[in-house]
């Protein structure tokens, strides 16, 4: 079975202020640099043989930074990076930016930010219908808070392909499964909003279990089906509660009552389809 990651994160704490956001001594694992060297042998081991790299800082120095890392490794499929949707040159950065290839999609902060309609704001028109003119796709890094206005956003633009990272955050250690599932059901109609089966075990905690996750998961492989789904690590940051082969065993196991062909679809072929890889 091949196998594509969609989400992982490189960085280096020579860049530490590009994370000022959130990297702090206090998270301890996550506190050192990692990169191509670190992630290679983990890939290797659970049958990983390509990554899309995707943005930890809302600076423009981290995507020359992941996208020079990209030109030096084969293995890195794509990058999603992060621009500055309002700035006024924000169409002309995107288009200098666009004319690498391996730049595939950005990710504005959406999480992070204090207005949970902030995505719906008409300045970021011009930008947003620069992204499919120019192949790129958008990344919505949202929490359940978020979904509604979401669902709104990618009704408004039924050209530009989309996907959620993290099945919007759930939150699982608070058992919060028929509210999160009733609004992403909204998306079962949108067949251009694909979903990142990833990033779910920090949202359960240190204690995690298969049996608390697994309804989660159930609930996007129902909504967005064997064709919208595609499988990503969130490493480093799953080093919090887990490690990269448990996460692959638990998405593993989720995904075992679908036919070969479809299991295969999610674990590289949507990813590359969506991402054109």
């Amino acid at each position: 079975m091949r196998r594509i990651d969609t989400h992982m994160h490189f960085w280096t704490l020579a860049m530490e202020r590009s994370y000022s956001l959130w990297m702090t001594p206090e998270l301890k694992v996550l506190y050192r640099d990692y990169g191509p060297r670190d992630a290679r042998p983990l890939m290797e081991a659970n049958g990983v043989e390509g990554c899309v790299l995707v943005s930890a800082a809302s600076t423009i120095e981290e995507m020359g930074y992941l996208l020079g890392l990209a030109d030096g490794h084969d293995f890195i499929r794509g990058v999603v990076g992060w621009v500055d949707m309002l700035a006024p040159d924000a169409v002309r950065d995107l288009e200098q930016w666009a004319r690498s290839p391996v730049l595939k999609g950005i990710r504005p902060y959406l999480q992070d930010l204090p207005e949970d309609d902030w995505i719906l704001r008409p300045e970021l028109d011009a930008v947003v219908r620069k992204l499919p003119e120019l192949g790129l796709r958008f990344d919505a890094l949202i929490k359940p808070r978020h979904i509604l206005n979401a669902v709104r956003f990618v009704e408004r633009y039924p050209d530009l392909p989309v996907i959620v990272d993290h099945m919007a955050k759930p939150m699982i250690n608070q058992g919060e499964l028929a509210s999160w599932a009733r609004d992403m059901e909204e998306f079962r109609q949108l067949d251009h909003v694909h979903c990142k089966l990833s990033g779910i075990l920090t949202e359960d905690g240190p204690e995690w279990t298969s049996k608390r996750v697994l309804p989660y998961l159930e609930t996007v492989i129902d909504i967005f089906g064997p064709d919208r789904l595609v499988f990503g690590s969130d490493w480093p940051v799953v080093n919090l509660v887990a490690d990269y082969g448990r996460w692959v065993d638990v998405v593993d196991a989720a995904l075992k009552h679908m036919t070969r062909a479809d299991q295969q679809k999610v674990w590289a072929s949507n990813a590359e389809r969506f991402y054109g890889l």
